[in-house]
């Protein structure tokens, strides 16, 4: 094919270079900010309790897949300025987490428990030391999942539904061993308020879904009849300096619900390990 036949073609694809080459010009002199973005493979225990499938307690083995991003907000900054995290007083966080839990009671009974749940936190600094630094913010959760007993044949599993909003604390503590600066992070976060999905005690699914008997099914949560809770402390390792860490992760989960006269009760620990990447947007 001669360009020669297509003699308007060739011309507009080097306008378009220039052009594409010109914004990236503009953009690069910009000044960026940082984010970063994680991903984590966890194992560890898990216990479910839920009285509507069955009155025993089921524990065993508990899996744990999360990732997450955070940025530095510019509020009160200058927008010229590049952000980190250091000089940032606020930061936005989101998290996503998967945890399959395959469970056993004494009498040989076998719980299969799932769940999912998307947070997104607003985060304020409140102490800012050269090694060391405290905030306290809010998030917004958007979970659900639910059980399935094997041995119960006329409620054989339960669904778990809820949006809640809650506060966190974060504290973190910078050092160097072995020449490389590690940083220990402290998080821990508690739900205030919500609302929830949970049947009538003794009501079937079956009810609920296709005769319409759905009175009463979304329950506004507080502390008294649903306690959420989630605890970490992370090690960030550098494998490449102000780029990539290795993170190893300690995370206790709670979620310990009373709807309706049924009670559930599902707490987990996990260590995982996993992958923070550090890198710079326009």
């Amino acid at each position: 094919m001669k360009l020669s036949a297509y003699p308007y073609n060739w011309k507009y694809g080097i306008y378009l270079l220039i052009t594409v080459l010109s914004l990236s010009w503009n953009l690069a002199a910009q000044t960026t900010d940082q984010k970063s973005i994680d991903w984590q493979l966890g194992l560890g225990l898990g216990y479910v309790y839920d009285d509507y499938l069955s009155p025993l307690p089921h524990q065993g083995n508990s899996l744990l897949f999360s990732c997450g991003t955070a940025q530095p907000l510019n509020w009160g900054l200058p927008k010229t300025q590049g952000l980190t995290f250091e000089d940032a007083k606020w930061t936005n966080q989101f998290s996503f987490s998967v945890n399959p839990i395959y469970s056993k009671s004494q009498a040989g009974s076998r719980m299969l428990h799932g769940n999912a749940d998307i947070r997104d936190y607003l985060i304020r600094k409140i102490v800012h030391q050269p090694d060391w630094s405290a905030s306290i913010g809010g998030f917004l959760a958007l979970g659900g999942g639910g059980r399935y007993c094997l041995v119960n044949g006329n409620n054989p599993a339960s669904l778990d539904l809820y949006l809640e909003f809650g506060v966190t604390a974060l504290a973190d503590y910078r050092f160097s061993l072995l020449n490389k600066p590690m940083k220990l992070t402290y998080q821990g976060s508690l739900s205030l308020s919500g609302i929830a999905f949970s049947p009538e005690y003794a009501e079937s699914y079956y009810e609920i879904f296709y005769l319409g008997n759905d009175k009463n099914i979304v329950k506004y949560t507080q502390p008294l009849n649903n306690q959420h809770w989630r605890q970490q402390l992370s090690l960030d390792i550098p494998l490449s300096r102000r780029k990539s860490s290795l993170r190893l992760n300690l995370r206790n989960d709670g979620h310990v619900t009373l709807y309706n006269n049924i009670r559930t009760r599902v707490l987990s620990t996990h260590f995982s390990a996993g992958y923070i990447r550090y890198f710079n947007i326009l």
